[in-house]
């Protein structure tokens, strides 16, 4: 298979990994996350009470975009997306390529402890996972796209085991075998993470082949309200949204004008 982004994303969150199980071995990491004693947000329950259903997103910079927001403080962005009604938070924890860490993840769980948070991330090992639950995260992203379907049950059921929920991204109908039965949520990636490519189309063509009933997540390439309500009516949920905010000054006001579009 040619190289792609996805590919070398992938190599170098191996290699970080292995990195980082050498400063804090796996065995402490897990102690860690079998240890931790607050109680986990219910981030897809909290998505069907929404009017509206947004998961919104913190990012500093992507491949694909370059510079979005590099000075943008986690905390701040974190209670102003609690204050203007997010259903979710998604904090992506990436360094090398969107300029996130696990202190963001952590930073945020302290500003807004009643907002539940995902952990973005291109998950590839049982540690990510430990990782994710000591340092605040209600749910993880398991991408279909970047590690197989037995690799994606093993890590559902370890997550859920820690008390969190899963959000099983697909790009394509033939990912849809990946799938766990028992995932708390789907999402349909409208970026192909190969190329980085956005086509909101993606999730058209995909929605009626989702499972009734698991919440069901468009994420990436969603400008408008008029896109999520358009979307709304092919049958999702949730709406994970980030260059749309992060891209403005103020991405809690820019939140709050979604939303009242979104409603409208």
């Amino acid at each position: 298979m040619a190289d792609n982004i996805l590919q070398r994303i992938a190599a170098t969150k191996r290699r970080e990994v292995e990195a980082m199980k050498d400063v804090i071995p796996e065995a402490m990491m897990r102690r860690l996350a079998e240890d931790c004693k607050r109680e986990t947000l219910d981030m897809s329950g909290r998505i069907r009470l929404s009017p509206v259903g947004i998961i919104a997103e913190h990012k500093r910079r992507s491949p694909s975009k370059g510079e979005i927001s590099p000075m943008s403080d986690v905390a701040s962005v974190a209670r102003a997306y609690a204050s203007n009604r997010a259903a979710a938070m998604s904090v992506l924890t990436d360094t090398p390529y969107f300029g996130g860490s696990l202190e963001d993840l952590a930073v945020a769980r302290k500003a807004a402890p009643t907002l539940p948070l995902l952990r973005k991330e291109f998950i590839v090992d049982d540690y990510q996972i430990y990782q994710a639950r000591a340092y605040g995260a209600d749910a993880v992203l398991l991408i279909a796209s970047m590690i197989s379907g037995e690799e994606i049950r093993r890590l559902n059921d370890l997550a859920h085991s820690l008390g969190m929920q899963t959000l099983v991204e697909l790009h394509t109908l033939e990912e849809m075998k990946s799938l766990p039965s028992d995932a708390d949520m789907v999402g349909v990636n409208n970026r192909d993470l190969t190329s980085f490519n956005t086509d909101l189309r993606n999730a058209f063509h995909m929605a009626s082949s989702l499972p009734e009933n698991m919440l069901k997540v468009a994420e990436s390439g969603i400008k408008t309200p008029q896109d999520l309500c358009r979307l709304r009516e092919a049958g999702f949920n949730g709406f994970l949204i980030g260059e749309a905010f992060m891209s403005t000054p103020d991405p809690g006001e820019t939140l709050r004008e979604f939303i009242a579009g979104g409603n409208s």
